[in-house]
């Protein structure tokens, strides 16, 4: 045994792979090599996927691709080798799709931007097949928001025209997530007057939301994810403390790995007031977290862009010693 590859897994990966194993269910795997797909058999399936979901909330994508990757291979093996209902090819093709888009986020999450691409198009055309529009949107979403982190900002608004065409065609909840993630795009695409008025809409998609008809992949999007989307715009148009009281309502009922990466924003509008320990309180808050098992290179890239804003004030010891720690974490 090669030591050296064995000890590059750990941690919470480690136990992943375990419960992967501990939770394998003959019926899914009989499925996946040629018996007949069963309702009970995708029900199973799925809930393997909501249980991957909510580990990857927990403590970030970088840890659970693998797992992520087994969950797409019995899927698509279920469709090529197996037999099955209209009915059920159809929940199968939405799953796959579910599963796609969700390798891309972690990939995203992990700065594995290559990989996030090719699990995103794999997303559009499962979606496309299973005749999910709302699925469809939110992997556009997914798409342009990783476009635009990539200076992409013409990629990105062409993604986001696409996924509006079919804004009248899904619930509100996506509504809402569709009209956030215009907020951001047109924001770093320095068209603040587009932002602002997808900001206000998305803000009305939510309040009109009833819960009704949310897809279990868009239960994370709330009115605090809606803040965190607020506070960037807020800190994007020169509106510090504005910012900073939206991100501070968005930090407290985020999952722990969005909270990793919001506080590090927080930092950054503490910052910008000129509230230097409060800046400093958002950043070990963010720095604890990750150091606690949040896997996130994109939380340890927000604490980079903190580092840089330090700065002017880097002969101040309690700055230089919150400097180090980032340096160490994003060795």
């Amino acid at each position: 045994m090669d030591r050296r590859a064995f000890l590059g897994i750990g941690g919470v990966a480690l136990v992943g792979i375990g419960t992967q194993w501990a939770a394998a269910d003959p019926a899914i795997a009989a499925a996946a090599t040629g018996d007949r797909v069963t309702p009970a058999t995708v029900d199973r399936m799925r809930d393997r996927v909501e249980s991957l979901r909510g580990m990857e909330q927990e403590s970030g994508g970088g840890d659970f691709l693998e797992s992520a990757r087994t969950d797409l291979r019995l899927i698509t093996n279920m469709l090529e080798n197996s037999r099955y209902s209209e009915e059920t090819a159809q929940r199968l093709y939405v799953l796959a799709a579910e599963v796609c888009c969700l390798l891309g986020w972690m990939s995203y999450d992990a700065s594995l931007h290559s990989a996030a691409q090719q699990h995103y198009t794999a997303a559009l055309r499962s979606a496309k097949i299973a005749g999910d529009d709302t699925l469809g949107a939110h992997t556009l979403c997914f798409m342009a928001t990783q476009a635009a982190s990539q200076r992409e900002q013409r990629a990105a608004v062409g993604l986001m025209d696409t996924a509006e065409a079919v804004r009248n065609r899904v619930p509100a909840v996506m509504q809402a997530s569709l009209a956030a993630h215009q907020t951001t795009v047109y924001s770093k695409a320095d068209d603040k007057r587009k932002a602002a008025a997808a900001l206000n809409r998305a803000f009305d998609a939510l309040g009109r939301d009833d819960h009704s008809d949310t897809p279990a992949y868009l239960e994370w999007f709330g009115e605090a994810q809606l803040r965190s989307t607020e506070g960037r715009f807020l800190l994007a148009t020169g509106q510090a403390e504005k910012a900073t009281a939206a991100l501070e309502r968005s930090v407290t009922e985020a999952a722990p790995r969005d909270r990793a990466v919001r506080y590090g924003t927080l930092a950054l509008a503490h910052q910008q007031t000129g509230d230097l320990d409060g800046a400093l309180e958002a950043t070990h808050k963010a720095a604890d977290l990750i150091d606690q098992g949040i896997h996130s290179r994109r939380g340890v890239e927000r604490l980079e862009e903190v580092r840089r804003a330090f700065r002017p004030h880097q002969r101040e010891a309690k700055v230089r010693e919150a400097s180090e720690r980032i340096a160490v974490l994003a060795a």
